[in-house]
């Protein structure tokens, strides 16, 4: 554990040092920045995701017989997600913008992870079938993405407070654009409420292989549920452009926060009582 621990804080801190940069660039200029600044902060979470990858190997994550996680494990895995999605973002699409948050919120959990309760102890989750391991891999997926999504949200509620207010401060002028944050925010709700929906089904399909019933009022299948629907009815609302961009964010915020306590919640406080 003591070398895993080490892998993951230096990831923690590339993608602190990735964040450096990109604040270091927004606070320089409005212009859109240097490939070559992209370039660097993608080769820095190139190698923070290849720590990452090496430090959950050690923990010995996947076995012969499933894939066995505790909330280490889960977190690390989600963090790794995060930073893939963020990274191809980088070199396809250049949005460095969405790293003046992300990139510090995600080296916080590699920081904490050899202190995280059950750190140590196997088997918080298990699986045993392919169907079982693609519903676990699609919920991470799509928890990623919600995260990239919550990020933008918090992005455009302080940006149109500050706009409405008035005031433009430093802060504030390194944030991108609202018309952008608005754009990417919405692509990334649209895909995390389709693997939602895919891993909602694939969970309830191996509830009936597995169990031979449906257990809907699983607290998990319930917020999932929940969310899912908080999502639909936000693209609903947006198509109508019903709602306003505080409440789309709000929203957006609401559903990440039912599906983190879906995946999280519960085992964290369970892990705090025992």
């Amino acid at each position: 554990m003591m070398t895993s621990s080490i892998l993951f804080f230096a990831a923690g801190l590339l993608s602190l040092l990735g964040s450096v940069i990109i604040w270091r660039n927004a606070l320089q200029s409005r212009n859109k920045p240097a490939q070559g600044s992209a370039n660097s902060i993608a080769g820095l979470l190139s190698v923070a995701i290849i720590l990452n990858i090496w430090a959950i190997h050690l923990l010995n994550s996947v076995t012969a017989e499933g894939i066995n996680f505790n909330l280490a494990t889960g977190a690390a895995v989600l963090t790794l997600m995060v930073h893939l999605i963020y990274t191809i973002g980088i070199l396809r699409h250049g949005i460095q913008g969405l790293g003046l948050f992300l990139l510090p919120v995600t080296a916080l959990p590699l920081f904490l992870i050899p202190i995280l309760p059950d750190a140590h102890v196997a088997n918080w989750v298990h699986t045993s079938s392919l169907l079982e391991t693609s519903h676990l891999l699609l919920s991470m997926g799509a928890y990623a993405i919600l995260t990239l999504a919550a990020i933008h949200a918090v992005m455009q509620l302080l940006l149109d407070r500050a706009l409405k207010k008035k005031q433009l401060s430093t802060f504030v002028q390194a944030l991108p654009a609202l018309m952008d944050i608005e754009r990417h925010m919405f692509a990334q709700v649209k895909a995390a409420t389709v693997l939602i929906g895919i891993s909602v089904l694939t969970g309830l399909a191996w509830q009936w292989v597995e169990l031979h019933h449906f257990a809907l009022f699983n607290h998990k299948v319930l917020l999932a549920l929940f969310s899912l629907g908080i999502l639909i009815l936000l693209q609903i609302k947006h198509q109508q452009a019903s709602w306003p961009t505080r409440v789309a964010s709000q929203t957006v915020l609401t559903a990440f926060a039912l599906l983190l306590a879906s995946y999280f919640g519960v085992e964290l406080i369970h892990s705090l009582q025992g």
